[in-house]
């Protein structure tokens, strides 16, 4: 009888126990995805349906004991596996894992997120892929005029040619569809020196103008598609962002990270690298769609919340788990861990309140 009575008691304080580890974990969760609600709202809920769920398990339970008398054995059953599938399952067992997860990954997630965000800002500081593509199509584009002017210089030295033939007045016309209306030198005398003091003028005109050209084709389109990145804030947020990574690089065992300013800034940095993104493609996705390719990329990746955010919530993370996301990263050990947490509280409560009459 006292053994009976002993055995009641510590199974009843191992309930009470996990039970409370369990509810943690679950209050925690719920607190992660919705922080300006009351945390003893949470704490009500969340034991009520762990003691709900262990009722679930012992109607289950009993309704297999043939050493007891049970009514409607076959009800209990199907009432305990339901209040096992809606409390426990689909509410204690997700929020316990993701709590669990949460807390190991979450450094490595934020430490990766700040490193990710931070580069692409560097990047928009320094005019962004925009540029690289606009700097390509200039040089591409100065290529060309070099190989018409080449064609025009070769027309001059040819010896055979008296003066400005027709033959380099067509080469002047190609390299005029190019950069508008050029100016005509005269050729002052038919000799090599002549004709190099000729082509060294021709020269110097063309410069001018493919430069005038540049200006106002390719200078002004990346000065318009990077017109509304506000630098000043750009600064400021990789600023920010040094400033955390400074602070977990100094104190790596500090919990204290992910802040709120810190979702804050990751935030607003997404948001300025998802709208250049739709710069981006809009401008350059059908002139350079291998180019654009990062874009797209930065697009789907810095579209919405960060992913540092995105792990506060209980139900993104079990989508990217689902995805395939989070592969290699001990998530499975995660949701065993809490599973077995619940479970042991289940079976001692079992233990605390079973029938022992036949």
């Amino acid at each position: 009888m006292e053994q009976n009575k002993f055995l009641k008691i510590f199974a009843f304080s191992a309930f009470v126990i996990l039970m409370g580890v369990s509810c943690w974990a679950t209050v925690e969760s719920l607190h992660l995805l919705l922080p300006s609600w009351p945390v003893v709202f949470f704490w009500a809920v969340t034991v009520i349906f762990f003691v709900v769920s262990s009722i679930g398990t012992k109607l289950i339970v009993d309704s297999f004991n043939q050493r007891i008398r049970v009514d409607n054995r076959g009800w209990r059953l199907i009432g305990g596996i339901i209040l096992l599938l809606i409390f426990w399952l689909c509410f204690s067992l997700p929020t316990n894992t993701h709590t669990f997860f949460y807390r190991s990954a979450i450094k490595d997630v934020l430490v990766q997120d700040l490193t990710d965000t931070k580069d692409k800002l560097q990047s928009l500081s320094n005019g962004g892929i925009a540029k690289s593509i606009i700097e390509q199509e200039k040089a591409d584009f100065k290529n060309k005029i070099n190989g018409l002017f080449a064609n025009f210089a070769g027309e001059i030295n040819n010896p055979g040619l008296e003066g400005w033939a027709d033959r380099a007045e067509a080469r002047i016309i190609d390299i005029e569809r190019e950069l508008g209306p050029l100016q005509r030198l005269q050729l002052r005398n038919n000799t090599h020196s002549g004709r190099q003091e000729l082509i060294k003028a021709m020269r110097s005109i063309v410069d001018d103008k493919q430069l005038s050209h540049s200006i106002t084709v390719y200078d002004t389109r990346l000065e318009n598609i990077n017109k509304g990145l506000n630098q000043d804030d750009i600064r400021k947020l990789i600023t920010e962002i040094q400033r955390v990574q400074n602070k977990m690089h100094a104190d790596p065992n500090n919990n204290e990270e992910p802040t709120a300013r810190t979702s804050i800034i990751l935030s607003q940095a997404y948001k300025i690298i998802n709208n250049y993104s739709d710069i981006l493609i809009k401008e350059f996705e059908k002139s350079h769609p291998d180019k654009i390719k990062l874009s797209q990329e930065d697009k789907k990746h810095f579209s919405g919340i960060s992913e540092t955010e995105r792990m506060r919530s209980v139900v993104d993370v079990w989508k990217d788990f689902f995805s395939g996301k989070y592969a290699g990263r001990g998530f499975i050990f995660w949701v065993m861990l809490g599973a077995l947490v619940d479970i042991a509280g289940f079976i001692f409560f079992d233990i605390a309140f079973a029938k022992r009459e036949q």
